[in-house]
């Protein structure tokens, strides 16, 4: 049996991901979903700002981004333990489809009301919560365990890539019409939601598992909440226990209490204790809570040096051209990072990974406060941009290979939300160095907090190993 097993796995591992016909769907799909969604992004304030509406009136559907994502991030990891994931990334793109396309013929009618805008960007940013750790939890179960790192990056790169065409596009068609972004970004969602229709079974993972197991594999527990997940359809579903013996999953949840030689069900626990088991895990877990603090400090410098280029390029004479500039080799060299993470992910200490980014970042700071050169301050956003993908590859595998399944998707949100939580205050920080000090001086501090932030990383503890569990399902 171990024979047959090992000779599966290494039969699925010697495919490329360009013959995975499951990633393959799901990469192209979302592809033209980022493409078009980079385009909305951009369009949708014009179009308001073009119907009239002030620049404070605008500003509310970042606002309403910004709230969507931090009420919706853990509750959508629940949905993505417990539920199809095929089902919910389908109603993730068949929601954003509707709202886009309502906007695109409103456009083409009349004036966009805000209402619409606000609903739109709500309905769009509940769809990513739904789709992204969805979608994550699919390519875990899809890419063999070897490839993940490969297979994150691709993600990514996707990703930058989109920021780097969707904006150009974006202004040849708007100088045709305002609604054709809005159409074509309406049907991406389309296309998207048919590659994932088609998919087969993103299940190989845990139908490897399952035939490795001595019983045949008759059955798989799900969690916390005692569930069942029957696979059927490509689907993964769930249905109430009908009784007898249930199967611990370690740090799952479940809990075994053994009593006359049989297995007793522990029982049903409370809704808030399920939805809070990513968060729960993160904490006790010394690595993750150490990456997870870390994180928040690399994403909120990361947001506050954005704006601070932002508003600070952007007041100097001909800003708005250097901004955009700024922007573009940002997103060039973003992609760049996404296409050499796998390559670096493998020859690197993870803390060096993690370190590299605000280390170098820190470097062409320090040397934008002694110049008083824009390009330098530029070139410090630009050296993030090129590694954080690498940051994102290295971090994606760990958890794919380390968290338990049943828990993967709460996992992840649970450290999104984390992450981001002091993003908002990235922008607010930002105005107040530059309304206190020039730029030269705003690089000071910027290169003070990222040399901090990179001997942390290097201080961190390292990752734990694959479960021998997990190694089998590889």
């Amino acid at each position: 049996m171990e024979a047959t097993t090992a000779a599966s796995r290494a039969a699925v591992d010697a495919v490329p991901l360009r013959a995975n016909r499951e990633f393959r769907l799901l990469w192209v799909g979302q592809a033209l979903s980022d493409f078009g969604t980079s385009m909305t992004a951009l369009v949708l304030p014009l179009a308001l700002l073009s119907s009239g509406y002030s620049t404070s009136a605008t500003s509310t559907i970042g606002t309403a981004v910004l709230v969507t994502a931090m009420v919706l991030r853990m509750p959508a990891g629940y949905l993505t333990d417990h539920y199809s994931h095929r089902r919910l990334m389908l109603v993730a793109d068949l929601a954003r489809l509707v709202t886009v396309a309502t906007v695109a013929v409103w456009t083409y009618l009349d004036r966009l009301p805000i209402a619409l805008a606000v609903v739109t960007v709500v309905v769009a940013q509940v769809g990513v919560e739904l789709f992204r750790p969805s979608q994550n939890a699919t390519v875990r179960r899809v890419v063999p365990a070897a490839q993940l790192g490969t297979a994150i990056s691709l993600n990514q790169a996707r990703a930058y890539a989109a920021g780097i065409i969707a904006p150009a596009v974006a202004g040849v068609l708007i100088a045709a019409s305002l609604w054709l972004p809005f159409a074509i970004d309406a049907v991406t969602y389309a296309v998207s939601a048919l590659c994932v229709l088609a998919l087969y079974r993103p299940l190989r993972r845990a139908e490897a598992a399952r035939s490795a197991r001595p019983d045949g594999g008759a059955g798989r527990t799900a969690g916390r909440d005692g569930t069942r997940e029957a696979e059927a359809g490509g689907e993964a579903k769930e249905e109430e226990p009908s009784g007898g013996a249930k199967e611990a999953e370690a740090r799952g949840g479940t809990k075994e209490a053994e009593a006359g030689g049989g297995a007793k069900a522990a029982p049903p626990e409370r809704f808030l204790h399920r939805l809070t088991a990513g968060l729960r895990h993160v904490v006790r877990d010394p690595f993750l809570r150490t990456l997870a603090g870390l994180a928040a400090g690399d994403n909120f410098a990361f947001q506050a040096l954005a704006y601070a280029l932002l508003l600070g390029i952007g007041r100097e004479h001909n800003g708005a051209a250097a901004v955009g500039l700024a922007m573009s080799a940002a997103a060039v060299t973003g992609l760049t990072g996404s296409l050499i993470a796998p390559f670096l992910q493998h020859r690197l200490r993870m803390q060096t990974v993690m370190a590299a980014g605000p280390a170098l970042a820190g470097v062409m700071l320090a040397l934008a406060w002694y110049t008083g050169s824009g390009i330098a301050f530029a070139a410090g956003y630009s050296a993030l941009c090129l590694l954080t993908p690498v940051n994102g590859a290295v971090f994606g595998t760990i958890l794919a290979t380390t968290v338990p399944e049943n828990i993967y998707g709460r996992t992840t949100t649970a450290l999104g939300f984390i992450t981001e939580i002091l993003q908002p205050l990235g922008p607010l920080t930002a105005g107040l160095l530059l309304a206190y000090l020039s730029l030269s001086g705003t690089a000071a501090v910027f290169a003070v907090a990222f040399t901090v932030l990179a001997v942390v990383a290097l201080l961190m503890p390292s990752p734990p190993a694959v479960p021998d569990t997990e190694k089998a399902t590889a």
